[in-house]
């Protein structure tokens, strides 16, 4: 049996069993489109909410102005042109803050823990929604503790907002133009998302997300060399380690990229939906969309079951 049809009955039966009804899915093989299914009322080929597959998007346009050698890893907060802090002040510690590195932002080592987005439904439905978010999580403390590595949506509401105070273009545009369209791609902003922005807010098909993330894969070269080494730098064998907007495990073979996507709010239209994101160090990459918002034992089981197919 072909890898594209082990993974669509793998994930018909997750389907089944998790009680969700509508979906798409993409299957790429050696960056190739091998499959798409539409389950129900959703299609693979018809855009979708991602929720936070949107940070990959976010993180290969940033990359985009560190190979111009418009920003770097290292750049911190206070390097930035005076309009970001003004845009974001006040701040709760500046001298905290302002040393917030764009590396830390990717890696959500930031320490930043206060999550603006647990009250989403209070902030305005607009591209102007992302300052209001980050101003609010840097008018909170960062933790005094060092930390490895905390998710937090505020790290890519802020990025996002880095790239729009570089490039003084609006964040969609920009990543339509550096991020999607040179991979294949389209997406935009969905107009009940538009608060989420660069953290949670893109949507795109299954298949067109597929094929924006073969960047991922080195032998497609669509992505800097510096990108791959970023990625790669802190991967290992045991626990997954954040990126350019994807978790990595390092692998006897190369790696393994993932992410999860889910979102359930009832201040955004849809009020739920999640995504789902692999690529396996044997060439197999899967997108899934679907149309609600499960537990975290669900999302590992969806994991488990399509690496198993892949790899059968």
């Amino acid at each position: 049996m072909a890898v594209q049809d082990r993974i669509d009955d793998a994930l018909r039966m997750w389907l089944w069993t998790n009680g969700v009804s509508n979906a798409g899915l993409a299957v790429m093989r050696d960056n190739e489109l091998v499959g798409s299914f539409g389950y129900n009322e959703m299609d693979a080929e018809v855009p979708a909410p991602v929720a936070s597959l949107s940070k990959p998007i976010t993180a290969v346009a940033l990359m985009s102005l560190i190979d111009d050698g418009r920003l770097r890893f290292g750049s911190r907060l206070y390097s930035l042109p005076p309009s970001f802090r003004q845009s974001t002040e006040p701040w709760s510690n500046p001298e905290w803050i302002s040393n917030i590195s764009v590396e830390q932002l990717l890696r959500h080592t930031s320490r930043i823990t206060f999550d603006a987005t647990d009250g989403v439904a209070g902030v305005p439905n607009a591209p102007s929604s992302d300052v209001i978010l980050v101003r609010r999580t840097l008018g909170q403390g960062l933790s005094t503790m060092p930390v490895s590595e905390v998710y937090n949506n505020m790290n890519y509401a802020v990025l996002g907002l880095v790239i729009q105070t570089i490039t003084r273009e609006p964040y969609e545009a920009f990543c339509q133009q550096t991020a999607l369209a040179p991979r294949g791609a389209s997406g935009v902003i969905g107009s009940g998302i538009r608060a989420m922005g660069a953290f949670g807010g893109w949507e795109i098909s299954a298949v067109d997300y597929a094929m924006f993330a073969r960047a991922f894969d080195p032998r497609s070269g669509l992505l800097s060399q510096a990108a791959h080494d970023f990625i790669d730098a802190r991967a290992n064998p045991n626990t997954p380690t954040a990126s350019l907007g994807v978790f990595v495990v390092r692998t006897a073979s190369g790696r393994n990229v993932f992410h999860h996507g889910s979102w359930r709010s009832t201040g955004t239209t849809p009020q739920q939906f999640s995504s789902f994101f692999a690529m396996w160090d044997n060439g197999i990459s899967v997108v899934v969309t679907y149309d609600q918002n499960l537990t975290d034992a669900a999302r590992v089981a969806l994991d488990n079951t399509l690496r198993h197919a892949a790899y059968s």
